[in-house]
């Protein structure tokens, strides 16, 4: 009988160590999708040299609600969603002036953010779609 429950025991705290790698994929909610295609698609914009200044401030509008999302779940996110938003802040500042080396390290600063929470919680499931790890 003890070597049953102990056995039970080592059961169920194999199941519990390995829940959280069973766990781990999160798939993104369509408000999350839809924050990130949108950032996409305003990247893209400025990259183009479109519509700096709008896009900045948009983007800086996204990275709020993002980083109440990520408030809940990483701090990395969190953190990534915070630097994003004042990246962006100063690309729409840099915009605004015209500034170029301003508008290009900006840029920079912004792109970083969003390859660092990417690379802390996106995982790539198939040529299309990704969950949140």
């Amino acid at each position: 009988m003890r070597v049953r429950n102990w056995m039970h025991g080592i059961i169920a705290a194999a199941v519990l160590a390995a829940s959280p790698a069973l766990f781990a994929s999160e798939v993104p909610s369509e408000q999350h999708v839809k924050w990130m295609k949108e950032s996409g698609e305003l990247s893209g914009k400025v990259r183009k040299g479109v519509e700096v200044e709008a896009s900045a401030k948009r983007m800086a509008a996204i990275y709020k609600e993002v980083e109440g999302f990520w408030g809940k779940r990483s701090e990395i996110g969190a953190k990534a969603s915070k630097d994003a938003q004042a990246a962006a802040n100063e690309l729409a500042k840099a915009a605004a002036s015209g500034d170029a080396a301003a508008i290009g390290a900006a840029s920079k600063v912004l792109g970083g953010t969003c390859r660092s929470c990417h690379d802390a919680h996106r995982e790539k499931v198939s040529d299309t779609e990704y969950k949140i790890k």
